[in-house]
This record gives structure tokens, sequence and C-alpha cells, in this order.
């Protein structure tokens, strides 16, 4: 019997940032392993071995991630999904939000979780902490980032990586690691299943069939505030931005600090939206590289940034724009895509302007005097 359940939402810490996500993950949270689990009759949640000091955590982030802003602890959306038969839910403990145990046929168990953390970027440094996680050496290859396949998330497309150890670890069965990375918003989702090979290959089947039942709660569509709420909020003094005519406030989802909806003819429509981050939001190439998988394009290489960037004028100084034309993941569509990341007082600001092709062209010059109208004095 299957049942629907909702994950709580889990506040991440704010300060010394990717040191204090390497310590979460890769040193205390013991539950985070490649081991299985022997389920007691009285059915305990299981406990985890401690994992050995040359294998670290397969979640564990690059040193440079940093921690979300103070006004985005606490807000991470809490996740809807259907639990598969032989699943048992554990405790969400560390940065887990959902955790589970994985039935095998003779009464074992493969370790499930879920870790959303900042914008990670960096893949193949990703992909080498897996591949060492069941032994494997590092790769230097670029294409090894290619070779992720493509998996429903819900309503989202994600990147599934599998690895599997060559020989037994430590004496026992050989491992193998299924991990899928999804990006919404400003976070990396990280699905995984590990434990011995046999095992979850056999819970492959379930464990995709787990992920087609995410959803997420910020994926409910809001009611759109009323226009001239908008209008007035630009008449404000203690406003951040000028709204542009025509653009309606619609309540910011997770991690956003605001969202406009921007209707157009025979049904079109465009979305602009706004979010914060402490230091420098994870660089420049990660973020255009999300943004270019949210319209299906190819990721580039630090060599292109040059190519497909351009400096928009702001008070005191110029911010990288991006633009880019591709298909809506959710929708099919023809999608346009510009977004603008502005530095201010030790804060990333990221604005993106997306929706129909002709909306945007027509929105693009709102969308700027927007960006440059901002008094970020009224942020504090």
């Amino acid at each position: 019997m299957n049942f629907t359940r909702w994950t709580n939402r889990v506040a991440l810490s704010h300060g010394a940032v990717g040191a204090i996500l390497i310590f979460a993950l890769a040193g205390c949270n013991r539950e985070d392993g490649t081991k299985i689990y022997n389920v007691p009759k009285d059915e305990n949640p299981p406990t985890a071995a401690a994992q050995p000091a040359a294998m670290p955590d397969a979640t564990a982030p690059t040193p440079d991630m940093a921690a979300p802003p103070a006004d985005a602890a606490g807000a991470l959306p809490p996740i809807k999904y259907q639990l598969p038969e032989g699943w048992q839910e554990k405790p969400a403990k560390d940065m887990r939000v959902a955790s589970f145990a994985a039935a095998g046929p003779n009464g074992q168990f493969a370790d499930v979780s879920v870790i959303p953390l900042p914008i990670v970027g960096h893949d193949l440094e990703l992909i080498n902490m897996w591949r060492s996680r069941v032994q494997l050496p590092a790769t230097s290859d670029p294409a090894a980032v290619d070779q992720a396949k493509s998996v429903a998330v819900g309503g989202d497309q994600g990147r599934l990586f599998e690895f599997a150890s060559e020989q037994p670890i430590q004496g026992k069965a050989r491992q193998r690691l299924i991990v899928v990375m999804l990006t919404r918003g400003t976070m990396s989702w990280f699905f995984k299943i590990t434990g011995d090979d046999e095992l979850v290959s056999s819970q492959k089947g379930k464990f995709l069939g787990f992920l087609k039942s995410v959803s997420f709660v910020d994926d409910v569509p809001q009611p759109i505030a009323d226009a001239s709420a908008a209008s007035s909020a630009s008449d404000n003094a203690n406003s951040i931005w000028a709204i542009p005519a025509g653009w309606q406030a619609v309540p910011p989802a997770q991690f956003l600090v605001a969202e406009f909806s921007v209707p157009g003819t025979g049904g079109g429509k465009a979305e602009v939206n706004v979010a914060a981050m402490g230091g420098n939001g994870g660089g420049l190439l990660p973020n255009v590289n999300r943004w270019r998988g949210q319209i299906g394009l190819a990721a580039l290489s630090d060599d292109d940034l040059s190519r497909v960037t351009q400096q928009m004028d702001i008070l005191g100084g110029t911010a990288p724009q991006v633009d880019f034309t591709g298909v809506d993941a959710r929708t099919g569509a023809p999608t346009r895509l510009v977004a603008v990341i502005v530095s201010q007082d030790g804060q990333t600001w990221f604005y993106k302007l997306m929706g129909d092709t002709r909306i945007v062209a027509q929105q693009k010059s709102a969308f700027t005097k927007f960006i440059q109208s901002a008094n970020y004095a009224n942020a504090r």
C-alpha cells in the first residue's frame, strides 16, 4: 500500500558556509552511506555503521558552496511523494529532508536520501566524489558530465548518474550508487540510493517511480495579486524597485525575494523573479548553465562565457547579462530567458525574465529599467 507523505521544512545553518555543509554531510551524518541495513524484528529504524574515512559522502558539497542566506533559512519547500512498497521511512536527520530504507528479498535494506543544497555546479568534482564513494578512480574527462541520463522528477527533469564498484568493498559485496540531481531555483536537490550492487539494481525501478511521484509545494499555482497593488508598491518610498506598468506581483516562491507575472496577448505570458544570496552566489558559470538547462540548452565552458555574456549598466558599475532562446522543459514551448547577476554589498542578486518569446522581447527594456531602478538600501 502506497502512502503520500509530506516532509517537514528544514532550516539550513547560516555562517561558515562550505565547512559547515561538509561537516554536516560528510562528518556527522553517518546514516548516509553505502551500507546494507538489517531491520530488527521490532522494525525500529535501522542504524548505519560508521563509514570508512577513505570514502567521502556522495553528496558532500564542494568547498566553495555557500549556505542559503538568513532569510532563506527554514524556507525549503516540503516535498510530496508516494512511498514505494517495501520502503520504510526513517527520521530525516542532519541535512536530509527525507530518508528511507529500501527493503531487499533477504531482510536487507539500501539507503535512500533526499538532500537539498545551495547551487553546486562543479559537476566533474561531484562525479569524482561519487566515484570515490564506490572506490573508482577519479576522472578528468569533462565528457563524464554528459553521460548523465535524463529522468523525470515530478514535472521536472533531473540528471541521473550511476556508479558501481569493481570489487567488493571491505570484504563485502560490490556496491552501487545511483544519484539524481535536480536544480530548482537556487537549490540543487540530490536523490540518492546506495548499497549492495544487486539490491540497488533491483530497487532502481522503484527508485525511478519514487522520483516521478515527487512534487514540490511551491509548484502549486499561487493567486495573482491585484495589479494595482504592484503599481502602488512602486510609489512606496521603501520599495526596492520601480515596478513596470502591467507587471502583476505574485507571492514569491521559496528563496525568491520578489516574483511577477507579465501577461500578454493570446494567453502567453512571461515571469520575472528575483533572488538574493550571500557571497558570489555560486559564480557566474554555474548559474548560466543552470539557466541554460531550464530551456534545454547544453552547458557551456569558461571559454564560452565571454561569447554569451554582455555587460549591463547599473548604478556604480556593470552587471553580466545573458539572453538565451530554447524550449521550456515543462511545456515544450519556445521560450526565451534573459538573466542578470548583480553584486551589491556582499550579496548577489539574480534577476530572470523568462517565458513566451514575443513577450520577453517586448518586456526586455522594462526588465532592464527595473533592475537599474534598484535601491538596495531599502533591502537591508
